[in-house]
This record gives structure tokens, sequence and C-alpha cells, in this order.
């Protein structure tokens, strides 16, 4: 384990690109081929480059849906879902199989493991899902098995005017077509609109005097109503198809339907027994636009497509769109708004920093200098573009993140190089010499610097995952971007500076001296007198560093920092779902979602008046509820039920504002206050992933101890302060009756599935047909009248038939009685689960610390109820997951630079030196955070991944330089101190550069921007911190070094301390301790083979 005795060599020595740096400085034309082709090729990829507003995700599941008209949830649970849970279990690339049974629906989502191919895993489903046995089960329809691909609603508009229900739908249907025909437009849905439905309906009185059934009306509709093929005739001159064409595609067309006829020629049609209604299903539906009826156009985004295009495609159809009279199209909401603020924050914040960084590189270097050093930034930002672009990167809200983060540190490169070029040229070297040593002297802790930066993000691109995937442009992009930037430091740079002579004149180059000669002199001063000092006193230099850096560090355990996953981010759509319960008259869901509607209403008339408009539209759906969450890998889905109810408020633009999103909310709340019968209730304000903040999922054996158990548990989430929309899970669902056969029935010859049979055909109906009219799919019903399925007492009215033909009353051939039907039923991985969850006001306390309170609790709650278990659920099961995936980022990360330090300096211990500053730089992120009051959180989290390879390049250039000086024979104390006060110049600059980059948004006030402040000020103040740490204590932790250099015990305590300082940054306190007991183990192992070692080497 012990290093070479001698000092380890410089970074620089036989530098192998030096060859390839001169010939670019020999050769400018090459070089500036080179620049133009960055910034040319890189503007033209930018120009082309798709946008989009969440990165395309790959399919991560795969969907089976059996569609049982009128079945309960626990018949869907018994025929359907259970069986195909059974069928796909344990196939290759399955991690997870979710089936929720709702009344008349199925479905079974299969869940994929990590880089599973979601369209292979789909065609074995299909194949065990084709191979169970009578399946589906009668009444149910095929199984419709998808790969759900992700979409983005781009665009949605409202059509409204006053008009019946049928011609608003028919101008929907015109405007969905018209849209998908324009090119760029692959995906458009009509929402809020009712299925059209053909409704024969026959009373009980008609049956009787017809002396008929359901099941003989069903027979003659299906008979009277044909389009089947009779085979061709071959004929000499040719073949004749046969066909008998009766289809009936219209109400109208059905009453002239024979249901009975005699030989007397006495006919019965279908209109003398029914009436026949041409409309909608009977589902209770209002949409409503700024109160008035409406349907909703969703256009939306799918991989590959362009979101500006779509866009610009409406906006045109929009202009030339003729519809039907008195019906108007409006824009309800519009994400490539919000794209455009986004990307022109970022535009506005770059060009400031820029600005910013080029005033202060020309206090600190020529102008010509600072000028070339500064064109480094859109150089490589452009043939970044270019690289990544061909990457298949888009331009979306995640790519901008990695933007922001390399918008600091690309010009790290040009300006240490830079640096030292005009230290060559001052020794009074040539140019071309000047710049060809300039490169060179650096040129190893560049690159290493670099590749440092480079290894942070990298295996982030491999990362696993629905967040890994989200999150995988940002490598992507900084990687790019900074590959490019060692290309313009290493190969045009120099080629610029080669020739040519200062530009600063006059009161500039007076100030520039006087900056400079404060600079130098504080270096060779106070910077070298403290590391001389720092050198002398090492013990106490390093130890008071190391209890500076461990109080730092518990300042997130005490609460003065909290930590939220995800920071509020400012919306411009509040949401709001309501449910009253299963069964709930649909008066008392429109009253309720009214109440909310008037109450919006009242605060969008009084911000108004004031002039500062807050609201601008207010959309409502009550009968039903669409997903409207837009984020990665979303996808649209309509629910309709009568106990269902949504209203959106659309807000102005939080630029045109005063008051946040989350105030609207409260006093939205405050206006409408608690609303009669809801059951629940859930608003959104803020942006971002709407996982709920508390989800477990608990399983049981029992399913009354599991319901008894759930309901404890949510009793308990309800006392925890600042919890709220707490949902136990747990619906007793709508009242049920349940018909047994009597001996009255039995002896009439009646058997319970004929009992089934007919109540089903009097109050849900018999499907007795199918048509396809135009683009729509119609069914064809007989039932009773709307009006003789309203009251328990129709049920009396009820005469089964017999097959005699006899009539005998429900009541005597049945038995009843009442129970209640679960509203679903979920299970994973053939479990029935029940899942509680609730959200949190984050002013009152963090998700993370209320899941602590749950899981402190949750082992009494299993001592209760003994056989019950829970999993982690919701956002929480989301971000362990996310985290664990960034630690094993982490750990690979460091892993890496610690093999390319180690191979660059020869030496095992100099690079755990430079190492150490990786965690001063994340206690000068979470000191950032205490002095700024942003909580922790995510983009936090990536801030400091990013500050990790950032961070070491300051010390990479110090120890270089020390290295250099020791090998010149300079005793190491004054090394180190020549080493600190020689490079302080570079080492203030990229600092410096970097914080004035990232400043003007560490500054911005502006909501589209908070939710990238916490990230900046992670890498801009982590950086600041963390150099004058390196400054500071490097000096003391490198002499350390020295006194431990010779002793092999020593040095091998050090690389033990080493390991434990890797594996407690990467994955923790368990692994760093593991680590350290295998090299203790190793030194063990080799002193017992060779018991002669002496303990100094």
């Amino acid at each position: 384990m012990s290093d070479s005795p001698a000092t380890p060599r410089s970074l620089t020595e036989d530098w192998p690109g030096k060859a390839l740096t001169a010939w670019f400085v020999r050769n400018p034309v090459a070089a500036n081929l080179l620049m133009v082709l960055f910034l040319v090729g890189g503007a033209l990829s930018a120009a082309t480059l798709p946008t989009e507003v969440f990165p395309s995700l790959s399919p991560r599941s795969v969907q089976i849906a059996v569609i049982y008209p009128g079945a309960t949830p626990g018949e869907v649970e018994e025929s359907v879902t259970r069986r195909v849970e059974e069928a796909v279990r344990g196939l290759d690339g399955v991690d997870r199989v979710r089936s929720v049974a709702s009344e008349g629906r199925g479905t079974v989502t299969v869940i994929l493991r990590d880089f599973a191919d979601a369209q292979v895993v789909r065609t074995d489903v299909e194949t065990a899902v084709n191979g169970i046995s009578n399946f589906p089960p009668q009444n149910a329809e095929q199984p419709q098995i998808r790969v759900p691909l992700p979409t983005t609603t781009v665009l949605t508009l409202a059509l409204t005017g006053p008009v019946s229900e049928a011609e608003l739908r028919r101008a929907g249907e015109q405007a969905e077509n018209e849209l998908l025909a324009l090119e760029g437009i692959s995906t458009a849905l009509l929402r809020g609109v009712r299925e059209y439905e053909i409704a024969i309906s026959v009373s009980e009185q008609a049956l009787r005097r017809f002396d008929l059934s359901f099941s003989e009306v069903a027979d003659a509709v299906r008979a009277g109503s044909v389009d089947l093929s009779g085979g061709e005739i071959r004929t000499a001159g040719g073949d004749i198809l046969l066909r008998t064409d009766a289809r009936r595609i219209t109400g109208e067309a059905f009453e002239s339907i024979i249901v009975r006829s005699d030989p007397s020629g006495a006919r019965v049609r279908l209109s003398d027994v029914a009436s026949i209604t041409d409309g909608f299903r009977e589902d209770p539906l209002i949409s409503l636009y700024q109160g008035r009826p409406a349907v909703f156009l969703d256009v939306l985004n799918r991989p590959g497509e362009d979101l500006l295009t779509v866009r610009r495609q409406v906006d045109a159809w929009q202009e030339e769109a003729i519809l039907p009279a008195g019906v108007d199209v409006s824009l309800v909401i519009d994400q490539s708004v919000i794209f455009a603020d986004r990307i022109a924050l970022i535009t506005r914040n770059a060009i400031l920093g820029f600005t910013l960084v080029f005033v202060f590189l020309v206090l600190m270097l020529d102008l010509r200098l600072a000028f070339w050093v500064a064109l480094s930034v859109p150089i490589s930002f452009l043939g970044g573009f270019a690289v990544f672009g061909a990457a298949g990167v888009s331009m979306n809200f995640i790519t901008t993140f990695g933007l922001i983060i390399v918008l600091g540190i690309v010009v790290d490169a040009a300006i240490v190089v830079g640096e030292n070029t005009d230290r060559e040229r001052a020794k009074g070297r040539t140019g071309r010499d000047a710049a060809i040593a300039g490169v060179t002297g650096v040129a190893a802790p560049v690159l290493v610097g670099v590749l440092t930066t480079i290894a942070a993000f990298g295996p982030l691109i491999f990362t696993g995952g629905t967040f890994g995937e989200i999150t995988r442009p940002i490598p992507i992009v900084v990687v790019s971007i900074l590959a490019v930037s060692l290309v313009a430091a290493f190969l045009i740079l120099p080629s610029q500076l080669s020739s040519g002579s200062d530009w600063s004149r006059g009161p500039l180059a007076r100030l520039q001296g006087a900056v400079q000669g404060a600079v130098q002199g504080f270096s060779d001063g106070a910077v070298r007198r403290w590391a001389l000092f720092a050198a002398r006193a090492r013990l106490l230099v390093s130890a008071g560093g190391i209890v500076i850096l461990i109080a730092i560090m518990a300042i997130p355990a005490t609460g003065l920092v909290r930590f939220v996953f995800f920071p509020a981010i400012e919306a411009e759509l509040i949401s709001a779902d309501l449910r009253l319960p299963e069964g709930a008259p649909f008066g008392d869901t429109r009253a309720a979602a009214e109440a909310m509607i008037r109450a919006a209403e009242e605060i969008q008339a009084e911000y108004a008046a004031r002039g500062e408009p807050v609201i601008r539209t207010i959309t409502a759906t009550i009968g039903g509820r669409t997903s409207q969450f837009g984020g990665p890998g979303s996808s649209v889905s309509t629910t309709v039920a009568g106990n269902l109810a949504q209203v959106e408020l659309v807000l102005e633009p939080a630029a045109r504002r005063s008051i946040r999103s989350s105030r609207i909310e409260s006093l939205w709340r405050e206006r409408f206050g608690p609303l009669p019968g809801v059951e629940r209730l859930t608003i959104i304000s803020t942006a971002g992933p709407q996982d709920p903040d508390i989800a477990y999922e608990m399983t049981h054996p029992d399913d009354e101890t599991l319901e008894r158990a759930v309901l404890d548990l949510a009793a308990f989430i309800g006392d925890i302060e600042g919890a709220r929309d707490i949902n136990n899970g747990f619906d007793l669902g709508k009242r049920q009756l349940n018909f047994a056969l009597t001996p009255a029935g039995e002896a009439a010859g009646l058997t319970p599935a004929d009992i089934a049979r007919q109540v089903r055909q009097a109050f849900f109906g018999e499907e007795v047909q199918r048509i396809q009219r135009g683009r729509d799919e119609v069914r064809v019903f007989v039932r009773y009248p709307e009006a003789e399925r309203r009251d328990l007492t129709d049920l009396d009215a009820l005469r089964l038939r017999t097959r005699e033909g006899r009539g005998l009353p429900l009541s005597a051939a049945a038995a009843v009685t009442e129970t209640r039907s679960y509203t679903r039923i979920e299970r994973i991985d053939g479990r029935r689960i029940i899942e509680v969850t609730a959200n949190v006001d984050t002013d009152v306390i963090t998700p993370g610390s209320a899941r602590e309170q749950v899981e402190d609790f949750l082992p009494e709650l299993i001592e209760r109820y003994p056989g019950l278990t829970w999993e982690l659920a919701g956002a929480g099961r989301e971000q362990a997951q996310d985290f664990a995936s960034l630690l094993i980022g982490l750990l690979f990360a460091v892993i890496i630079m610690y093999a390319l330090l180690a191979t660059q300096l020869r030496s095992y211990i100099q690079p755990l030196i430079i190492l150490i500053a990786i965690p001063f730089g994340v206690a000068g992120a979470i000191l950032g955070h205490l002095m700024l009051g942003f909580d922790l959180s995510f983009p936090s989290i990536f801030g400091m991944v990013a500050l990790s390879g950032v961070v070491v390049n300051a010390s990479i250039v110090l120890i270089d330089r020390y290295n250099k000086t020791v090998e010149s024979g300079v005793e190491p104390r004054e090394a180190i101190a020549e080493a600190c006060a020689r490079r302080f110049r570079p080492v203030v600059i990229t600092t410096l550069t970097t914080a004035l980059g990232l400043l003007p948004i560490m500054s911005e006030q502006s909501p589209q921007a908070q939710f990238l402040v916490p990230m900046v000020v992670s890498l801009g103040v982590g950086l600041m911190f963390a150099s004058v740490a390196i400054l500071m204590l490097l000096p003391a932790f490198v002499m350390v070094i020295e006194d431990v250099r010779d002793n092999a015990l020593a040095q091998w305590g050090m690389g033990a301390f080493g390991v434990f300082l890797i594996g407690l940054m990467a994955a923790g306190p368990w692994a760093g301790l593991a680590g350290a007991l295998l090299v203790a183990g190793i030194y063990g192992l080799r002193r017992a083979m060779s018991p002669s070692e002496p303990a100094s080497g």
C-alpha cells in the first residue's frame, strides 16, 4: 500500500498532447476552422433541436384491461384480475404486478424491470393471457393489452356555445379531426363528453301487454339489424359477392324492426313495444368553461414530436378554423408558454452571468486574454449543443438544468490555461512558445480536473429507473459541453493567444495593474504566511477543520435546515378533485362542485376589481375527472363517475401576479369552507411530482382485520400536525342487493342464472349490437326505461319469465339481502392491499418527518394486528429508489475520480487529500442553504453531485504545483507555501467566475426560477466555501501526509481512513467501515507473510 519512497512526480511530465497543441499553435487556420465549426454547427444544431416539456421516457409497464359491464369489483377480482395476475407473474422482465378491480372494469399493470424491452414483455403477456382457459368470462369484453406510451399535454382547448350537447360534441369531433390532419400533431383527445348510445327502453307494462321477454326483444333486434356476407358466386362473367345488408345505424332505423308476426299478417314492430333514444349514455356528466357548457380538446406530445411546432400549428388552425355557428374555441392551458418562459429565464440569466464573468476576467487579466477566455463559453456551449443533439437529447425542462449546472464551470479550463500562458509571457517567452508552455504547464491538472467533473456525472447516464431516465439528459449535456471546453482550452485558445500584443491600454491597464498587484501582494503575503503557519501547526489546523466540517454536517439533524425531497414549484394551474361516497346522488356532487366554482369566481372578481387579476379561467368537470399532470412519463386518463368532480383554476402567469398559487389555494379553501357529503378533497397548487407525501400499502390475510388496521393507521396520521387530505383507502362502496333462489322459484323451474340474466337485462341492459357510425362506436342496449330504474319499488314490478313463458314476481322467486360492494380491490403481487395516503403542509412539517412518525407507530400497529405487513409507497417509495440510484452513481463517481487521481499522481494517499474537498463542498452547500433560508431538496442534492466533480479542481492545481516544487529540491513546508501563493490567482479566478456565472440565477426572484435556486446555491456557495477551506487546510493536510509517508503502519492507517471517507461519502458509515476493515485485513495479511518487515519503510 505504501507509495514510492520518492515524492510523486508532477502531473505535467511527458504530457502526450503537447505535439497536437503545438501543431494547432503553428496552424491558426485549423484552429479558426475548428472554432467556426463549433460555433456554426452548434448554432444549427440548437436551432433544429426538438423541443419538449419533459424528456421522452421509455415505456415502463404493460397494461391488461378487461371491460366487464355491470360486474361488481368482487366479481371482477375473482373472474378477471386474479386469473390474469397468476398468468403473468414470473414472466421474464417483470418486476411487480399490480391489479385494480373496480365496477365494470379490471386492470392489471405489469411493471417492468430496468432496461427490460416493453414490446418483448408485451408479447409474452399476450401469450400468457391467451392461454387462460375460459377467459374472459361471459358478458366481458376481450382483454386489451397495450404498452402505455408516455405523453405530455401541450395545449388544452375549450369549445363553448349556446348549442345542444350533440352539436357541441360534433364541433369538438370536427376540431379533433382537423388538428390530427395537421403535420406534427399525432395525438388529440376529446374529453368532457359522454359516449354515444342507442337505448331501446321496454317497459314492464309493454312486455306484459305483448307477452314478451327481454330476450325475445333483444334477439329480434339482433336479427333485424345485420350486415353479413353470404359468400360469392363464381360465374363465367366474373365473381359476384352475396351480402345481406340490413344494418341499422340510427335510432329511427331500429323502429321498423319486426319483433313478432303471425300468419294473419299482424306485426308487432319495435316502435310498438319500446321507445328508442339515439343519444348519449346515461352517465351524468357536465363540463363547464367560465360557467358555460363546454367540451375540452387536449393536444398531446408524443416522443419525438416538437412542442413549438405543435403550438404553431394550433395557432394557425385557430385563425382559420370554421366551426359551427355559435361555437367558440378558447385556449385554456398552454405548456409552450411555460417552456418559453423557462428558456427566456435561462437565456437572460446566462447573458447576465456571462457579462459578470467577462467583467471580472477583464479586471484580473489583459483584455485580449479575457476576451478569448470568455469566448470559450459560447464555443463550448454551441459545440456541446452539436454533441448532445447528435446523442438524441431534446431541449426540455430537464436539459435546462444541465445548462445551468455547467454555466459556471465551463470556463475553468480556459482560465487556468490562459492565466498560465500569461505567466509564461511575463517570463519573456515568445508568443508561440508561451502558448505551448502555458498549456503543457497545466495540461494534466486541467485534464484531470475536467475528467473528475465528467466522472461525477458520467455514471448518472447509466442509472436505471424512472428517476435515472428523467435526469439522463443532465449528465449528457454536462459531459458534452465539458468535453468541448477541453478542446477549446487545449487547441483553440493557445492558437489565439500565440500572436498579438496586449489590448489593455490607458486607465484599463492601470486598473488591471492595481488589481493584479493587490492580488499578488495578498498571495505573496497573507496567503504564504498562513500556509507556513498551517504547515507548522498542522495537527491543530487539521483538527480545527475537521471539527468545523462535522459541526456543519450536523446542521440538518438539528432541524435548522430541513429536507424536502421536492421543493414547492410555483404553478399556473390549481386543480381540485373531490369525491363523494360511492352511490351518492349526482345532485350532491354537483352542489359541492358549484360551491367551489362560486368561491373561485368571487376571488377572481375581487382581484380583478383591484386591478391585479390572478385567476384567468375556471373550468369544471362534474361527474368525472381527468388526470392533467403533464409530468415526465405521464399519460392522460379520464374517469367518469357520478360521485366525482374536478374544478381547475388557470392562473395568470406567475410573473404578472403578486400572490403565489399556494396562497390562492388557501384563500379558496377558506372561501368555500366545509363541503357537505364530500368524502375526499385534494387540491394541488404546486407543479412537480403529484404522488402523495405519505403512502403505505397495508396487507393482511384477513380482510376485516386489514380494514380495522388501516382505519387505526389513518387515525394516527390524522393526529400528526400538518397532515391533510388523509385517505384511509377503505370505502364501503355502494349498497348491494344479493338475490338467492327461493323454493317457489325452484318450483317454477328458474335457476340462479335465470335470475341474474333477467335482472341484468332489466336494470343494466343487454347489449345487443355495436355499430360503427363514422369515427364512433355506438352501443345498442335493451333495458327498462330510466323512469322504471330509479326506485327500489321498481324491483317489485319485475316479473321473471319461466321457460314456459309464465311470469313470476321477483319477490316470489328470489330472497333479497343487502350488503356493501367494495369500490375497488387492489392487489400487488397476489396480495390484496389497502393503500393509506396523505399529504402534508410543508410549512408545518416535512414529508420525511411525518413518515418517520408513522414508521415509529407501525410496529405498535403490527403488534396490535399480528400478520399485518406494510410497504412504503407513493413519494416515499420513489424517493428511496431515487436516493439509492443517486448514491450508487456517486459511489462509482468517487471510485473513478480516485482512480484518475491515483494513476496521475502515482500515489495512493495524495488523492485522498484532493477528495477531502468533497465533504467540505457539501458542508458549504448546507451552510449556503442555512444562510439563504432554503430547504435542502432533490435539486440541492443534484447540485452537490455536480459540486463533487468541480470542487477538487483547486486541490489538483495546488498539489500539482507542490509536487513540481518538491521535485526541484525545495523543502516540503516551503513548497506548499509556494504552491498556495503561486496558484492563488487561478484558484480565485475559477472560483469567482463560477460564482459570478451562477449569481444571477441565485438572486432571481421569478417564481419560475425557484426550483433552480437550491441547485445553484449548492454549486456556487459550496464551491466558494470549499475553495477557502482548501486554501486554509490543504497545507496542514499535506504536511500530515508527509509526516506519515515513511511510516508503513501510519500509511496503511491513512489508506484505511481514506477508504472510510470514500465509503462514508458514497454509501454511508457502514460501507466506509467495511472498506477500512478490508484495508486493515490486507495489512495484517501482509505483515503475517513478512514477519521481519519493519514498521517503517
